[in-house]
């Protein structure tokens, strides 16, 4: 038998906005975890629609699932990142995920399956990121799972943000910057990766999510912010960011533009070389 007391407490943390019909999926999916240590904090943004009633219908049943809500708060923020950091200020536990509306763990038995019987202390081995794999939902028939890359690179990460569990302290001491609105989470790995803060990688699949979510699909405020992000370690990597979304990322767009959607999800499962 496990001692599960050597285990750490894992802190989740959702946040949303008027999304009534996701909602309830990444509820369940966390409540439903069968790690004994977690706490639920959920942040949503105001929503008009009924979200917020239906986040409240879980509170006031809090028998039905191995684990209940700990802490909800439904307030106007400054976006995502600003209200991920809200969540980071109730969070006690030594990890923290984030599973924002809408996504899910990938089965049950995820977070335990990531925390053994074992404690980590990243006061001791700078240990900051714990991430593994995700599947990509693309419509009700088609998915793939998504190999995060174990090699560690210096500007962006190789893994959604949904995927990993990151130090509750690194949280705190470096929050989110509100200024970006897309790729606030890239930089703040970047950022912790130059402080020489580890990012260990496990062969789990940790999360499943779909393409519906602000970081989701290629934009102008996408290339603005990796570029900005990159240029604090390197003055090239606008050069080399420019000359990858020209010669790769642009042409892979046209090519969604033109095939239908049915075909287009079933070539990405079969031809993609599934790593992120």
């Amino acid at each position: 038998m496990q001692d599960t007391d050597k285990l750490p407490l894992v802190s989740i943390i959702t946040v949303v906005f008027n999304d009534e019909k996701n909602i309830a999926k990444t509820i369940e999916s966390v409540l439903s975890q069968t790690y004994p240590h977690i706490e639920y904090i959920i942040i949503d943004g105001k929503s008009t629609d009924r979200t917020v009633q239906n986040i409240e219908n879980y509170i006031n049943k809090p028998n039905t699932f191995k684990h209940k809500i700990t802490k909800f708060i439904s307030e106007k923020d400054e976006g995502i990142y600003d209200a991920m950091n809200k969540g980071v200020k109730f969070c006690t536990g030594e990890w923290c995920n984030f599973m924002n509306s809408g996504d899910m763990f990938f089965k049950n038995t995820t977070i335990e399956e990531i925390f053994p019987l074992k404690t980590y202390k990243t006061s001791e081995n700078k240990l900051g990121v714990i991430y593994g794999d995700s599947q990509l939902i693309y419509d009700a028939s088609h998915s793939k799972i998504l190999y995060s890359a174990s090699q560690k690179h210096k500007y962006h990460h190789h893994f959604i943000h949904q995927s990993s569990f990151t130090s509750t302290t690194l949280l705190r001491q470096y929050p989110f910057d509100t200024r970006f609105k897309i790729a606030a989470d890239s930089d703040f790995f970047a950022k912790i990766y130059h402080q020489g803060f580890l990012f260990e990688k496990r062969d789990v699949i940790i999360a499943q999510f779909n393409l519906n979510g602000i970081s989701a699909n290629f934009s102008y405020k996408i290339f603005k912010e990796s570029c900005m992000i990159g240029y604090k370690y390197n003055a090239l990597f606008p050069v080399w960011f420019f000359s990858k979304t020209i010669f790769y990322i642009l042409p892979r767009l046209l090519i969604r533009k033109i095939l239908p959607k049915k075909f287009l999800n079933t070539a990405r499962v079969y031809l993609s070389k599934n790593k992120i």
